[in-house]
């Protein structure tokens, strides 16, 4: 892909003079889906299909941006402090330059192996790689912490998703075959070995597209907000409803009169637990426990926080009716997107050939399924 890459940038811009070239990856959340902007516990890994980049300062206040998967918009060209909105990805561009405080014209050519709208987190890769390309570029070295959170001000502020921290740490600092343990609140994380054993992990595609911007995400933060706010009034001062453990659960949600804030908060507090369950579950081994946690907080994500849809649950509830399945779950914000299944090795063709045509029986189209491998984090190449 990165030659391919290279020939386009050459076709478009002359010559592959003075250029750098950048990988980004996607990533996949294990489990702790939900809990990122709460403050709780996630363990996600990153993955070896994600964004490549060729870039290089052009001595001009001129951004040309072309980007592969988006080749009917041809290239991208406008000023370095032009920040109006276009509905793009361009929007990304100017978000970074502006929250980087960088004051430099660009070349630059992408093309993204992620799936769009996939729920693998194609919109963080691209972010977090371009980040890391222009602050090498800039000759300003960042670290994996610090780009992370200024990418995260890109979404937060530039583009509207109040997303939580998880996507771009992983992307900016995964490690190959492993997970990180990562604490929202504090950012301390732990790294956990990803061996599955004598199993295998399948990544399914609903191909439902969504824009996180046109889903419940916000609606959602709003409600964990609405949630900290009562307990605030009850006197009880919490920054993070994760920081809530299940001793106190009983006591603090008897405050709450609303059912769907009852349903929200229960999430939350159980999916923390869970993905604390789950990473000890993969150092021990116990890949039988860890499936069962995968396919209690898809059923939690279902019925309490309410985020997966048709589309997710037909996916998931399949795969679980299949033999060799040993858990599954969405994965991802929901509404659409991906999940995940783990499955005894041997039972997995079997499986995707029965699950794609109960989908398509349900849903009206296929599934998309991916192999992939447990990546390093955004690197130059």
């Amino acid at each position: 892909m990165l030659e391919k890459v290279k020939t386009k940038f050459v076709e478009l811009f002359g010559n592959l003079d003075n250029t750098k070239y950048f990988f980004s990856p996607g990533r996949i959340n294990i489990i702790g889906e939900h809990i990122d902007y709460n403050g709780g516990m996630v363990l996600p890994c990153a993955i070896d299909i994600g964004t490549y980049f060729v870039a290089r300062k052009n001595n001009t206040n001129k951004i040309n941006a072309y980007s592969m998967q988006f080749a009917e918009l041809g290239v991208l060209s406008f000023d370095v402090y032009d920040e109006n909105h276009t509905k793009n990805y361009s929007d990304f561009i100017k978000g970074i330059v502006k929250i980087f405080d960088l004051h430099f014209g660009f070349d630059m050519v992408c093309c993204g192996t992620i799936p769009h709208s996939s729920g693998l987190s194609s919109s963080a890769s691209f972010c977090t790689g371009l980040g890391f390309a222009l602050s090498t570029l800039n000759n300003n070295p960042i670290s994996g912490t610090n780009l992370a959170l200024l990418c995260k001000r890109v979404e937060n502020e530039h583009m509207g998703v109040n997303s939580g921290i998880m996507d771009q740490f992983i992307i900016a600092n995964g490690i190959e075959n492993g997970a990180l343990l990562l604490n929202c609140n504090t950012l301390e994380y732990k790294t956990i070995p990803f061996d599955l054993k004598d199993n295998v992990l399948i990544i399914a595609n609903t191909n439902k597209k969504r824009q996180l911007t046109d889903s419940k995400y916000n609606e959602r933060r709003a409600e964990c907000d609405e949630i900290l706010n009562i307990f605030s009034n009850n006197g009880y001062k919490y920054k993070y409803l994760c920081e809530i453990n299940e001793n106190e659960f009983d006591k603090l949600i008897s405050l709450i009169d609303k059912d769907n804030l009852k349903k929200r908060f229960r999430h939350v507090v159980s999916e923390n637990i869970r993905t604390i369950k789950a990473s000890k579950a993969l150092e021990n081994g116990d890949i039988k426990l860890l499936g069962e946690l995968l396919t209690q907080s898809h059923m939690s994500l279902k019925d309490d926080y309410e985020v997966t849809g048709k589309e997710l649950d037909t996916l998931v509830l399949n795969f679980l009716k299949q033999e060799g399945c040993i858990g599954a779950r969405m994965t991802g914000a929901g509404f659409g997107g991906c999940g995940i299944a783990l499955f005894k090795k041997g039972f997995e063709i079997k499986a995707m050939e029965k699950v794609k045509e109960l989908y398509l029986k349900d849903i009206g189209y296929e599934p998309s399924f991916y192999q992939v491998k447990i990546s390093g984090g955004t690197k130059e190449i």
